[in-house]
């Protein structure tokens, strides 16, 4: 996992998988999962796509998710090869073990590596586990970090679930905590891997890159589409904005909107512009090819 440290800039101003195949339409069919359902079209996005199956005509959203079933999913997510894989000689899992080749192949990338030679395949996953588990496997980055109750910045799970925060695939409970030592729900999990993979079922207004412009003076204009990924109508009062290019920091500033200026009906998108000044462009104008926006936006519902 890649860090990114937005704090001194800010200082100056996310045994049921070894079965039968199903297609997407089978989702519909899960009998304890119907359209009202929370996680309901992230499960059915993740059966379309073959990383997640059910049992029995069901799918068991509340149960909680093994490590072996985790590990499957995230293979078949990665469109990870198991072919080849050194033997990671952990004590509990043994070549010709159900889900061996998924454990070895997460083991030699580095995904998920065990605890004193133990994979641990039937152990209950942790909301911890999988956000460590997420960020290093998508090689997550995260620019203003989390400020969970239970989760403090010397924690090391600070940095992970602050990926899963800055990357709108968590927003925690409530009452402002994250509970990483709460057994990880197959909803949850499927729901986080589905943010993961699509960013149309991020829980957030999303500020995404179209062009850039430099002036004569190092200012930098992007031009950006907004998207209300919510099914309700919402107005963005404000919002920060850090980018960064080639996980390199670019330009970091906070935008403050004029009264519906940025109201956007549900799922609706449109383009605008953001002006970065000189003084909060952190490089000199160059070419940039991989521009990444992380955003906290204040939105009212409407």
């Amino acid at each position: 996992m890649k860090r990114i440290l937005l704090q001194i800039a800010l200082s100056l101003l996310v045994a049921m998988l070894a079965l039968p195949t199903m297609n997407a339409s089978a989702a519909t069919q899960f009998s304890d999962v119907n359209s009202s359902y929370w996680a309901y079209n992230e499960i059915n996005y993740l059966v379309g796509k073959q990383i997640i199956r059910g049992r029995d005509g069901k799918f068991y959203p509340e149960e909680p998710l093994k490590r072996m079933q985790a590990a499957e999913m995230l293979v078949k997510a990665l469109g990870l090869s198991t072919e080849n894989r050194p033997n990671p000689n952990f004590k509990d899992v043994k070549p010709g073990d159900y889900g061996y080749e998924y454990a070895a192949t997460l083991a030699d990338e580095g995904i998920m590596t065990g605890s004193n030679g133990y994979f641990k395949p039937w152990d209950t996953l942790t909301r911890g586990q999988m956000a460590k588990i997420l960020s290093e496997a998508y090689d997550l980055t995260y620019a203003f970090g989390s400020d969970f109750d239970d989760i403090d910045e010397d924690s090391w799970l600070y940095d992970y679930v602050s990926c899963l925060v800055d990357n709108h695939i968590t927003t925690g409970y409530d009452d402002n905590t994250y509970r990483p030592n709460d057994k990880l729900k197959r909803s949850q999990f499927a729901a986080f891997m589905a943010r993961v993979l699509d960013d149309s079922f991020k829980p957030a207004v999303l500020f995404k890159p179209i062009s850039y412009d430099w002036d004569e003076d190092g200012g930098l204009t992007l031009q950006v589409e907004v998207i209300n990924n919510f099914s309700y109508p919402v107005e963005a009062t404000d919002t920060m904005i850090a980018v960064t290019d080639n996980d390199e920091w670019i330009a970091f500033d906070w935008f403050e909107f004029d009264p519906n200026e940025l109201r956007l009906a549900a799922k609706e998108s449109k383009q605008m512009e953001l002006y970065f000044e000189p003084d909060y462009v952190l490089t000199e104008p160059m070419d940039l090819t991989d521009i990444m926006l992380f955003s906290q936006t204040e939105v009212i519902k409407k």
